[in-house]
């Protein structure tokens, strides 16, 4: 099963966000960012306002990375999406995407960082 937890500032984004990822046979939806707890995320999926600044946003991005989950970032732009490349984010979705392509996101992240196999 993969912990997941959705961070955003936009309330509505998070409930959207957990509820389609929360509906995935494999995935579990979790309030908190805490590591070394039993729900400890394994992934973040991790979502900033449309017309927010991804750089200002990087020592945010920085601590959930220091967490040890992997981070799945959900893009509203192409200028963000290239902002959070640059930053090294390796998983980046564009918000219109289908959803099956930020659950596919997910279970890659899951697998490249983790090196788990997914049950």
């Amino acid at each position: 099963m993969i912990v997941i937890h959705v961070a955003c500032d936009d309330e509505a984004f998070r409930a959207v966000v957990s509820e389609l990822l929360g509906h995935q046979r494999d995935m579990r939806v979790v309030r908190a960012l805490v590591p070394e707890q039993p729900d400890a995320p394994d992934v973040v999926v991790y979502g900033i306002p449309p017309r927010s600044e991804v750089m200002s946003r990087a020592p945010e991005y920085h601590d959930m990375a220091s967490t040890g989950a992997a981070i799945v970032v959900f893009c509203t732009s192409p200028e963000q999406a290239a902002d959070f490349e640059h930053l090294g984010v390796e998983y980046v979705v564009d918000a219109n995407e289908p959803a099956r392509e930020l659950a596919a996101a997910v279970r890659a992240a899951y697998r490249d960082r983790a090196g788990h196999t997914i049950h």
